[in-house]
Order: C-alpha cells, then structure tokens, then sequence
C-alpha cells in the first residue's frame, strides 16, 4: 500500500464490539490504552494490543535487557515492545480482565524473512472473550495499523498523540496518528493528557449525521459509567438560540433512546476552537468524522483533523 492508499474494506466479524489499541511506549499511549481496558470492559469487547516495529529496529537479547519478561517465555527474545505488550497485560488484569480460566495460545510468522517478525498471543476466556497481544513487523506504522484495523473489523483504534501539544508545536503531532485518524473505516480515539474520570464533552452541530454520533458515542460511554455533556457552537450570537434548540433536541433524542446527558452546553465563536477549548474539562471530546449540513459549515471536512491538532486533550472521531 502506498503512502497515499486508503486501507482495505474492513472484514466482516462477529457483533462483539472490537477494540484496537495501539501502544509505543509512549506515555499518551499508556493512557489510552488503560482507557481502552475500561472501555472494553463496560462493552464486552474484544480487545487487540499491538505494537509495531520497524524492521530497521534492533534486536536485543532477552538476557541483555535487564530481565524484563515478555508476555509469553516462549518468544525467546525481549523484542523492541515485548515490554509494552507485558504492561498491556497487567492493566487488563487489574481492570479485571484475564482471570482464573483463561486459555492461550501462541502464533508466529516470518516478515520478509525476518524470523522474529511477528508473533501473538490470543488469550481465550471461558466466556469466548478474546484478547491478543500482538507485535507486528511494518515499514510504515500508520499503515500497519490501518490494516490490522480493517482485518480485524475494528470498531474502534485508540492511539497515542506522542508530539508536542503548546503553540505551533502541535503541528509536530505524530504522523501517525493523523494517517490513522484520517484513513480508518473505524471509530479513531486519539489519546492525549487523558484521564478517565470527566467524561465526554459531544459536539452536535443539528445535522443527522451529528446525532447519529451523539447516540452512538453516549451508548459506549454511559455504559462504561463515563457521563456525556452535549455541547453546540453557533458561529454568532444571533444564531445561539438555534444552538439551543439544537442541543435540546439532542437531549430529547437521547432520553428516546434510554440515555441522558448530564448537561447541554452552547458556545459562540469558531467551532474547533470552542470545542477545544471546552473540552479541556473533559477526558474526550466527541465529533463526527463527517457532516453534511448543519448549523456550521466548519464541521464539514476538515473540523476532526483541525480539532485534534488543536485541542490540548483527546478527541474521538466517530464513523
């Protein structure tokens, strides 16, 4: 696939929500993927871990790294994110994932002839839960992701926004986190400064496609004990009573559907940079990947890219 390709259509998997979170040690990472372990649990996910490393990565042998253990002694080598997989694994189990019963088995394959290209381990529950801890071989990162999204029929990819977050600086952002954002089939969450416990701040513009979202974002959050707010950004002050309006009719649409958001919120000014700045109080801030019309034409096109490299927290963009 070439840099500028948009992966493959997703497969078709069972209806058990599926949950791809990329880890690299990074600490944005981390707290996705601890965020992504609750998220998982308060849906009955599926659940991948994966790492990606570069064939041009060394390779360092197990006794050489200080006796770090890797997931499963059977790999035999502490390859560059055998470490990250291992932490994966104690934070499923401390979410409580992965207890008593669990089954595992082991697979691996050679990259290119790489024998210590890929390896995974896919932990079985009594329940027919599943989770793998994967190490993958890729020249591009984003790419790798992007295909492991659409092969596993991913709902949702967590990865970590690993650049710098003040001033013009923001641009530096990982690359691969725009890519992965920009080309999924999927749900992309993009992790930074998060923390669990303020809950998710949805953007709605009146379009339908922005109340699809609003709907379908609530469904995973509420039940993962993570409370919605509901927020609308009229571009002038005469337009505020339609935000109004707006977030009113998301409340009724949500109560219609056995949810509730906690408050409704309305703001004047340019939509990415209210929603931004509100977000700040939340763990996630909540927009659709694409709007048709609606109450700003900023939420056409460019308003996810826009709002995740400018938002000082994570934001999740819904398809």
């Amino acid at each position: 696939m070439s840099g500028t390709d948009a992966p493959s259509a997703p497969t078709q998997k069972s209806e058990r929500f599926r949950l791809l979170i990329c880890v690299d040690g990074s600490q944005e990472a981390l707290r996705g993927m601890r965020y992504g372990a609750k998220l998982g649990g308060g849906v009955d996910a599926d659940i991948t871990i994966m790492y990606v490393r570069s064939p041009e990565t060394p390779v360092v042998a197990h006794e050489e790294t200080g006796g770090a253990t890797p997931p499963s002694e059977g790999w035999g080598m502490a390859l560059p994110g055998m470490r990250h997989l291992e932490e994966a694994r104690r934070t499923l189990t401390t979410y409580g994932w992965m207890e008593e019963g669990w089954s595992h088995t082991e697979s691996e394959r050679e990259f290119d002839g790489d024998p210590l290209g890929e390896f995974e381990v896919a932990y079985l529950s009594p329940g027919g839960h599943v989770i793998r801890l994967k190490l993958k071989l890729g020249h591009s990162i984003a790419e790798t992701i992007l295909d492991e999204g659409a092969e596993s029929g991913a709902n949702l990819i967590i990865v970590g926004a690993t650049g710098a977050r003040k001033g013009l600086s923001r641009l530096l952002m990982s690359s691969v986190a725009q890519k992965v954002m920009l080309h999924a089939h999927c749900s992309v969450l993009v992790a930074r400064e998060l923390e669990e416990e303020h809950g998710h701040l949805i953007g709605i513009d009146g379009s339908e496609r922005s109340y699809e979202v609003m709907v379908q974002d609530a469904t995973l959050a509420l039940r993962c004990d993570c409370p919605v707010s509901l927020i609308s950004v009229a571009p002038s002050v005469q337009r505020e009573a339609r935000a109004r309006e707006i977030v009113e009719e998301g409340q009724r649409r949500l109560r219609g559907a056995g949810l509730e958001a906690i408050e409704c919120l309305t703001a004047v000014g340019h939509p990415v940079e209210e929603l931004a700045r509100r977000g700040k109080d939340y763990s996630v801030i909540v927009v659709a990947a694409h709007d048709q019309s609606g109450l700003s034409r900023f939420f056409v096109g460019s308003t996810a890219l826009n709002l995740v490299m400018t938002a000082a927290h994570s934001v999740l963009v819904v398809r």
